[in-house]
C-alpha cells in the first residue's frame, strides 16, 4: 500500500506542477491576467476543501482503495477537459472537475498510511509527501522537454493516460485496516458523525488545522506552483530553459524538506521541529521575495525556500494522526485538509492582486509574516506523539 499511495501520490503531482511551466502560455493564449490566474486556482481549491472534507462519512460505506480509484479517473477526465478548453471559464470548469478527482488523495491516503505505521507516521508521510514531489521534479523539466515539440493542450492530452492507469490499478487492491463498517447505513452514519464531534473538539486537531491554514506558501497547487513561473518569465525575461531549470529547484527542495523534518519529528518534539521550519520558512521566503536576477543564487535559494516551506505539511500530518484514534482517523484528515485548504484561495487571489498592482517582492513579503503567525499558535499546542502511539500498539 505504501509503494501505490506514493506512486498515486507522485502522479498527483504531477498533474498540478505541469501547470506551473504551462500558465505562461495558457495566459497568453486565452488572455488571462495574474488575478485570473488566482481566480481559477480559488475556485479549484474551495472545490477540492469541500470535497476532502466529507471523505470521513464516505470511508464508513466504501473502499479507501475504490475513492483513490474513482478519484484518479476523475482527475484523467478534467484533465482531459483542459485540452479542450476553447475559453477561460471552460478551464474553470475542466480544472474544477479535476480538482473535484484528486480531493481524495490526501485525506483518504494519508490516513490509510497512519493506520498502517503507527510508529514511525512522521518518516512514513515524509517519504510519502517526498516521493510525491518526485513528481513534482519530474513534472517541470518533462513539461519543459514538451513545450519544444507541442502546444499545451496536447501535453494535456498527454497526461491523462498516467490518471487512467493509475485509477484502474486501485480496483486491484484491497483495503487493509478499514473503518468499522458494520451495522446498518444510519448507524454509520451516525458513527462518521459522532468521529467529527470528537475531530472538532480536539484541541491539537483544531490549533495544527489554524497553523495549516495561516501558511501562505508551500502547499499544493498554492503560490509556489501558480506564480514564480510567470514571475521569472515576465519579471525577469528568462528563457523556458532557465525557468525549468529554476523551478526544478523547487521541486528538488520540497522533496529533501519533508524527509529531513518528518525524520526528525519523529526524533523530537513534533510541536518545537515544526516551529523550528517555520522559522526557516519565515527567513527564507523574505529572501525570495527581496532577490534580483542571476541565475546561481536564484537556484541555491529557491532550493533552500523550497525545503523549508513545504517540510510544514509533513510534521502537520503527523500531528493530526497522532490527535486521532484510529476510529476517527478518517474524518480527521478530512477535516484537517477541508479547513486547511480553505485559506489558500484567500492567499492565492491576495497574491495575485498583490503581483498584479505592487510587485512580487510585496506579495511574497506578506507571506512570509504568516510563518510567525504560525509559530505563534503552535505556542499553545501540546505535543501528544508517544502516548498515543503506545496506546495503539498496545491495542
Amino acid at each position: 500500500m505504501l509503494h501505490l499511495s506514493n506512486v498515486s501520490h507522485a502522479v498527483n503531482h504531477f498533474q498540478n506542477q505541469m501547470m506551473t511551466m504551462l500558465y505562461p502560455y495558457i495566459m497568453a493564449d486565452l488572455g488571462m491576467t495574474y488575478t485570473a490566474v488566482g481566480v481559477l486556482s480559488a475556485i479549484c481549491s474551495v472545490l477540492s476543501s469541500i470535497c476532502q472534507g466529507g471523505y470521513g462519512f464516505l470511508t464508513p460505506f466504501f473502499s479507501r482503495c475504490k475513492l483513490l480509484g474513482f478519484g484518479n479517473l476523475g482527475i484523467a477526465l478534467g484533465t482531459l477537459m483542459s485540452g479542450l478548453a476553447p475559453s477561460y471559464p471552460a478551464l474553470i470548469l475542466a480544472r474544477g472537475v479535476a480538482s473535484v478527482g484528486s480531493s481524495a488523495q490526501h485525506p483518504v491516503g494519508y490516513s490509510i498510511l497512519s493506520s498502517y505505521f503507527p510508529k514511525n507516521r512522521g518518516a512514513v508521510m515524509a517519504l510519502n509527501t517526498s516521493v510525491s514531489n518526485v513528481g513534482t521534479l519530474v513534472a517541470t523539466p518533462l513539461a519543459t522537454a514538451l513545450l519544444l515539440v507541442m502546444g499545451w493542450r496536447q501535453i494535456f492530452f498527454v497526461v491523462t493516460i498516467a490518471s487512467v492507469v493509475m485509477g484502474v490499478v486501485y480496483f486491484f487492491f484491497r483495503d487493509y485496516g478499514v473503518p468499522n463498517r458494520s451495522g446498518s447505513g444510519r448507524a454509520r452514519l451516525v458513527q462518521g458523525l459522532g468521529s467529527y464531534r470528537r475531530m472538532l473538539k480536539n484541541r491539537n486537531m483544531m490549533l495544527i488545522a489554524c497553523v495549516f491554514m495561516v501558511g501562505g506558501a508551500g502547499r499544493d497547487g498554492g503560490v509556489n506552483q501558480i506564480y514564480f513561473a510567470p514571475h521569472l518569465a515576465n519579471d525577469f525575461g528568462y528563457s523556458k530553459l532557465t525557468i525549468g531549470i529554476l523551478i526544478t529547484a523547487i521541486s528538488a527542495g520540497s522533496i529533501l524538506g519533508p524527509l529531513v523534518f518528518g525524520w526528525l519529528s519523529d526524533k523530537f518534539s513534533r510541536v518545537r521541529m515544526l516551529q523550528a521550519s517555520l522559522a526557516l520558512s519565515f527567513a527564507g521566503t523574505l529572501w525570495v521575495a527581496h532577490l534580483g536576477p542571476g541565475e546561481i543564487m536564484l537556484f541555491i535559494s529557491l532550493l533552500l525556500y523550497s525545503a523549508f516551506t513545504s517540510s510544514r505539511g509533513t510534521q502537520t500530518q503527523a500531528i493530526v494522526a497522532d490527535a486521532a484514534a484510529n476510529e476517527d482517523r478518517d474524518a480527521a484528515f478530512s477535516l484537517y485538509f477541508l479547513l486547511g485548504f480553505l485559506s489558500q484561495p484567500f492567499w492565492v487571489l491576495v497574491t495575485g492582486f498583490l503581483m498584479d498592482n505592487a510587485g512580487f517582492a510585496t506579495a511574497l513579503t506578506l507571506l512570509s509574516g504568516t510563518y510567525i503567525v504560525g509559530i505563534f499558535v503552535l505556542s499553545f499546542m501540546k505535543d501528544e506523539r508517544r502516548p498515543r502511539v503506545v496506546e495503539e500498539i498496545v491495542e
